[in-house]
């Protein structure tokens, strides 16, 4: 068995089905997956080679290709629509009620940060009547904002819920600024991948099998008892994480452009602007699945 180390926020229901169903056996790899617990060190990790495959947030990679200028690239897109949310103090009403006031944040250019920005942008509070201490993912911010460190932070489920049960308030969803959003990719070092393009192949067939598996109606209660079991969470819980997978985990540059205008409309990507084809390969996908590769899009493009 071939050595296979990821890292993710959490493990996707088609990892899990991959894991638990012997798939990733199947293909000879061993997988390790790791959570990702704070942006930079993700990042630098990813960079240095630590882990194989990220299985996080396209946004992230391509605020690491375009900012920092590592060549990573997209290889699957798993899943799209928007979770997380901004929750502000119990004194907190409203995104104007957050002028003047710290905030939670991770890593601060790319990822919840990035829709934060939108969010606060679209309620008239630009980045600069606020500000930001970079303390970590989900739970990590959710107890900076209980010990009364800042005065909001974006949280995903279930620390949301978690939030919410405790009396802080709900101030604006990021699926209502932003929808249809890309959530999470599989992403690598695109050297690595050359050198070790075998192993990523089987790890992709396993992977888009295992997304087909979870989605097949017949194995829905099956799938949703292995995530409930395999995250601890709850049926609620995984039934939204069943309803965000995308089928085949197909690329589509649209939805890459999509990011990508987003991060343009941040000031955080400023031209010249590379063709989406940059950011993502397809081949390896294609040639597993027999579908063809998606068609080339060329420069992002306004929404």
């Amino acid at each position: 068995m071939e050595p296979l180390r990821i890292v993710g926020y959490y493990p996707l229901p088609a990892f899990v089905a991959a894991e638990k169903n012997g798939l990733f056996a199947r293909e000879g790899l061993s997988v390790t997956f790791e959570i990702a617990t704070f942006a930079p060190e993700h990042n630098r990790g990813m960079a240095e080679g630590r882990w194989d495959i990220s299985l996080t947030s396209p946004d992230t990679m391509l605020a690491r290709a375009t900012r920092d200028g590592h060549d990573f690239v997209l290889y699957l897109v798993p899943e799209r629509g928007l979770q997380v949310k901004l929750v502000g103090a119990k004194e907190i009403k409203s995104p104007a009620d957050l002028r003047g006031k710290k905030l939670a944040g991770d890593p601060g250019d790319s990822n919840y940060d990035l829709h934060r920005r939108k969010i606060l942008r679209d309620h008239g509070v630009p980045e600069s009547e606020y500000d930001v201490e970079i303390i970590g993912t989900s739970p990590f911010r959710l107890d900076a904002l209980r010990q009364g460190r800042v005065a909001a932070c974006m949280v995903a489920p279930p620390y949301d819920a978690q939030a919410l049960s405790e009396g802080f308030n709900l101030l604006a969803k990021a699926s209502d600024h932003i929808p249809d959003y890309v959530t999470t990719g599989c992403w690598a070092r695109r050297i690595w991948v050359e050198q070790n393009r075998d192993k990523m192949r089987r790890f992709v067939r396993a992977f888009v099998d295992a997304t087909d598996w979870t989605l097949k109606p017949g194995n829905r209660e099956q799938a949703m008892q292995l995530l409930q079991d395999y995250q601890k969470i709850s049926r609620p819980q995984a039934e939204i994480k069943l309803g965000q997978m995308i089928p085949k985990a197909e690329i589509k540059p649209s939805e890459i452009n999509r990011v990508v205008q987003l991060r343009i409309e941040m000031g955080l990507y400023d031209p010249p602007h590379d063709p989406i084809e940059r950011f993502y390969d397809a081949t390896i996908w294609s040639e597993v699945t027999g579908l063809p590769p998606p068609a080339p899009f060329g420069l992002p493009r306004p929404i």
